[in-house]
């Protein structure tokens, strides 16, 4: 096996990177015909919003592509274009946001590859693009509909560019690089969070052609930017206060300084790749080269940038790991006899946190960080993140049935409150299936104690017991309970049932 594996490194890296592509790729399509339970919170979010689009143009034609600005609230629209047009290649469903991540899959790859050859020889440079592409987080990202997998492999590509203009003396170059750069500020505005300081550098001697590129870019990305910076704004401003609400470390602080690197080795990579990491700075800083300040500064622009934000999520950071990779895998530019080692892990983490290792246990912490209501540690290893993603599940959650039931009662427009935010179990699941199926239901998001918008509500629904995410937003939730449980003359319980999760679900009928 060790002889086999060890081969692989002989591969000429075109047939290396075909052969993880394909593994990649077909295991993402097992898993996903596997699992049948549904996005929740901002997966569904934005498949919501890829419907609406696909609707749009399903519906009106060209004409209804003059609405998509106007369709994604707060994000720019390009990856739910892309879900979009899955919905139409393969059906509206609940998988057409993963499906719509294999096409980054083959932009990370080959864009981290032909980025490394830039740095590295050849094969090291294979392996850093077959890296990038394993690492725990990257493969739980790769199957949900997420802007974060389609935002890193658009900054690769970005990067790659960027080398290839070589330092904007070359105007062709130049200008396809600002055509990447608009289209990575429409999958993600915080895109210039990783690319800026790298650009910089390399415009000091051809500014001309530099702003070639930023017009080239702010060009493109106008499609969306002109219209919603206030909307922009207004989510800025949201999520700055939820970031303090999640118990996110404040700028600068101490937390926040290592709030990264604990992400990085317990959650992006796992310690056994973030000691390689860590063994490849230290091989990179005792030949560093010039050719290496670009990824240098992505790294550390990338870093600070999101330092300057508090509200803080490990996937935020995937935009860096390509980078990571690169500076992991200079230990294998003479160390080939490593190679089959790295191989095994590979396969072994991508099968713990694809399909889990059952004989192993689920974590392993090897020293507690910030506590609250998210927490995040050093881990050994963890086969799920948060018990959110990790192996696949056929599991009935229910929200098909509550929704055909209560939109059989007929009526313009029937109106639902939903208490409890449980993943996979949240009012953004449930709007995600009222948008797929066109039902003409309202749903509001009872987080406060308000009586007049409680009874102002058709049908209400309430978790007996956790209420999930919610618990952490409102110390309302229990009175709420209580509140619908005191009148039973105005709230009818019509069902009762359990969810995959635990908890016992109540649905009631508010009486006219």
């Amino acid at each position: 096996m060790a002889l086999k594996i060890s081969s692989l490194y002989c591969m000429r890296p075109h047939i290396l990177l075909g052969t993880a592509l394909l593994y990649l790729c077909t295991a993402n399509v097992i898993w996903i015909l596997k699992d049948s339970r549904p996005p929740f919170w901002d997966m569904a979010v934005h498949q919501g919003k890829a419907i609406r689009i696909y609707d749009a143009v399903h519906d009106e034609g060209l004409p209804g592509l003059a609405q998509i600005p106007h369709l994604t609230g707060f994000y720019p629209p390009l990856f739910h274009i892309v879900v979009a047009i899955f919905f139409a290649l393969s059906g509206k469903s609940i998988h057409s946001g993963a499906w719509a991540n294999l096409p980054a899959i083959v932009i990370l790859i080959f864009a981290t590859y032909g980025l490394g050859k830039k740095l590295l020889a050849p094969r090291a440079a294979a392996i850093g693009a077959v890296l990038v592409s394993f690492f725990p987080l990257m493969l739980w990202l790769s199957r949900e509909a997420l802007l974060d997998y389609w935002l890193a492999a658009l900054v690769t590509l970005a990067m790659l560019c960027l080398y290839r203009t070589e330092d904007f003396s070359r105007r062709s170059e130049s200008f396809l690089f600002g055509l990447v750069c608009g289209l990575g500020m429409l999958t993600k505005w915080t895109f210039p969070f990783f690319l800026a300081f790298p650009a910089i550098w390399s415009a000091r001697k051809n500014q001309m052609n530099a702003l070639i590129a930023a017009l080239t870019a702010a060009a493109v990305s106008a499609f969306w930017y002109v219209s919603q910076w206030r909307t922009l704004a207004d989510f800025l401003r949201i999520n700055q206060a939820g970031g303090a609400a999640e118990g996110d470390p404040s700028w600068f602080s101490f937390q926040a300084l290592v709030f990264y690197v604990r992400a990085l080795e317990g959650y992006q990579l796992f310690l056994p790749l973030f000691v390689l990491f860590l063994a490849g700075t230290v091989i990179m800083v005792r030949r560093f080269s010039r050719e290496w300040i670009p990824v240098v500064l992505w790294v550390a622009g990338g870093w600070f940038c999101l330092l300057m934000f508090q509200n803080k999520d490990p996937r935020y950071a995937i935009p860096l790991l390509p980078a990571v990779a690169l500076i992991s895998v200079t230990v294998f530019q003479k160390k080939r006899i490593w190679f089959p080692g790295l191989a095994l892990l590979l396969l072994f983490q991508h099968y713990m946190v694809s399909f889990g290792v059952r004989y192993l246990p689920e974590r392993v912490v090897l020293l507690r960080g910030i506590q609250g209501p998210l927490s995040w540690d050093w881990n050994l290893y963890t086969q799920t993140y948060f018990q959110l993603w990790g192996p696949p599940a056929r599991e009935d959650w229910k929200i098909e049935q509550v929704l055909a039931r209560i939109a059989a009662v007929g009526g313009p427009t029937v109106k639902i409150g939903i208490i409890p935010s449980i993943a996979r179990f949240d009012p953004e699941a449930f709007e995600f299936y009222g948008t797929l199926y066109k039902y003409n239901i309202v749903i509001a998001r009872l987080l406060f104690f308000n009586e007049a918008e409680l009874l102002n509500q058709d049908y209400v629904l309430m978790s007996e017991g956790d209420q999930g995410f919610a618990a952490f937003s409102s110390h309302d939730l229990d009175r709420i309970n209580l509140y619908i449980m005191s009148l039973p003359d105005r709230f009818k319980l019509i069902d009762r049932f359990t969810i995959p999760s635990g908890q016992t679900i109540r649905l009631y009928q508010l009486k006219s």
